[in-house]
């Protein structure tokens, strides 16, 4: 699913457009309506803060899922993606729904994923599904190349009602001159690294934009349930093996709670 070029742009860049990956209009339209459904049974959690809806009332707000994000979490076409930078062996770590209505003041600020997420040795990437046109006037991702290839930077608190994180970088304290905006079109992915410095402005214009993020670290790293100075608490935050087998001793998968099991099929 990704061509060598794509790989070594990946390395390069910090992040790269699969040419070769897209959904098809069924595929799609099973998403979207996935998107409504969890929206509507879910009015009290802000569209664009719907953590693993891949779940059925699981950890962390145990919000009512939707059974086709489970399934494309776990297709083998995105676990390719995921692979071909990550390696064979794959934890699934979390799902984050981002929905930005029309006119939507939110905003997600310059940052890095990496001090937010408990991995250790740090690696992890982002297959970011676009459900929508997604682009500059609606409130395209926008990332700085290369820059996952620098030290993490410092990440300062922010008090603002319209910022979807906590904690950001302050903008004189990078180069954003350099950043490109990932747009695309429904049903193509973009792959990014945990490193890479990226935000997002508000969507001002009368368009949704939704897409769905899938995070997947390799099996070698491990994640750590208690860590001094989280963003958030992974204490219960459910992790997956979804591909391989386990590398990493320190990772426990008996934590977390998973919620109501999907019917087999």
């Amino acid at each position: 699913m990704l061509t060598e070029a794509e790989v070594e742009t990946y390395r390069r860049d910090g992040y790269v457009v699969p040419s070769g990956f897209r959904l098809d209009g069924d595929e799609l339209e099973t998403l979207r309506s996935a998107v409504e459904q969890v929206l509507h049974d879910n009015p009290e959690i802000e569209p664009d803060r719907v953590i693993n809806p891949h779940l059925d009332r699981g950890r962390p707000y145990r919000l009512r899922g939707h059974r086709a994000f489970h399934d494309i979490v776990h297709d083998e076409r995105i676990l390719d993606l995921a692979g071909a930078v990550m390696g064979p062996d794959l934890v699934l770590l979390f799902t984050h729904l981002f929905c930005k209505p029309p006119e939507s003041p939110r905003t997600v600020p310059w940052h890095q994923d990496g001090p937010f997420w408990p991995v250790e040795p740090m690696a992890s990437c982002t297959v970011w599904l676009a459900l929508d046109t997604v682009d500059a006037g609606n409130g395209a991702m926008r990332v700085v190349p290369g820059s996952h290839l620098e030290q993490y930077r410092r990440h300062e608190l922010v008090d603002d009602p319209d910022s979807t994180l906590n904690r950001e970088i302050r903008i004189q304290d990078f180069d954003e001159s350099g950043a490109h905006t990932i747009e695309l079109e429904p049903g193509q992915v973009s792959v990014h690294d945990i490193g890479i410095i990226h935000g997002s402005a508000a969507n001002s214009s009368g368009r949704r934009r939704a897409g769905f993020a899938m995070r997947y670290m390799p099996a070698t790293s491990c994640v750590h349930r208690r860590i001094e100075n989280a963003a958030a608490d992974w204490g219960d935050l459910p992790v997956e093996l979804v591909r391989g087998r386990n590398r990493n001793p320190g990772t426990d998968f008996s934590l977390g709670d998973f919620g109501e099991p999907w019917p087999a099929r």
